[in-house]
């Protein structure tokens, strides 16, 4: 195999180069600003395993075992929690009784307004930082425009240029129906699961940490970032 690699010379070089930015450019997230997607029962690339070389052995029989088990432990860990999100979007804790255009919802996104918990894909507004989390959601989604998902943030938010979210909405198919999971985190910020159904019926499931700000009487979107940062 590696004979085979340097009798290609400069274009093994070129196809090496093309294969490296299409792994770039696979992990350009979807949703700006947002994880990209996880496939549920796919691996990440980070977890997939290389081939062992085989002109070595591994001295303990018992190595491969071990980096299996962890690579599979780590890929169910993250299929565990896209399962546990969604479940959550598709089994209501407390459904909102009045129809609220804010707040929105219908069938499979069912209206949810709680201290612990805000489920909807209504309008939005900028009183509370669920609701200016849902604005944005509802410009990305429905108004598809990405001044007005801007509009629900600082100017100088740590979130997607309007350009950058423009063609993040171009991407998303005519058709696409989505419900936003809000719950509050400790430290202020917001734990947000977006579930996102496509006319062919398939459905991905991003999550994010945002964080709001107070601003003239409103309340804005100030950054939104993975998990944990």
């Amino acid at each position: 195999m590696a004979s085979n690699a340097f009798d290609l010379g400069s274009r093994t070089v070129a196809r090496r180069g093309a294969l490296r930015r299409g792994r770039d450019a696979a992990t350009v997230p979807l949703w700006p600003g947002m994880i990209p997607p996880q496939q549920v029962g796919q691996p990440l690339p980070a977890q997939r395993k290389k081939r062992p070389s085989r002109r070595r052995r591994p001295r303990n029989r018992r190595s491969p075992w071990l980096v299996g088990g962890a690579t599979v432990g780590a890929s169910l860990a993250a299929v565990a929690v896209v399962l546990v999100y969604a479940a959550e979007v598709t089994e209501p804790r407390q459904s909102a009784t009045v129809a609220d255009p804010v707040l929105g919802g219908g069938p499979g996104c069912e209206p949810t307004r709680s201290d612990q918990l805000v489920r909807g894909n209504g309008t939005g507004s900028l009183a509370s930082g669920p609701d200016a989390i849902l604005a944005f959601q509802h410009a990305y989604y429905v108004t598809k425009s990405g001044v007005a998902a801007r509009a629900a943030t600082t100017p100088d938010a740590a979130v997607s240029r309007v350009d950058v979210i423009e063609a993040g909405i171009a991407s998303v198919p005519v058709g696409t129906s989505h419900c936003v999971l809000v719950l509050p985190l400790p430290d202020g910020r917001f734990d947000v699961v977006i579930t996102e159904t496509r006319p062919d019926a398939a459905v991905r499931t991003y999550r994010q940490f945002v964080t709001v700000t107070p601003r003239d009487g409103d309340v804005l979107i100030s950054k939104i970032a993975p998990p944990d940062r």
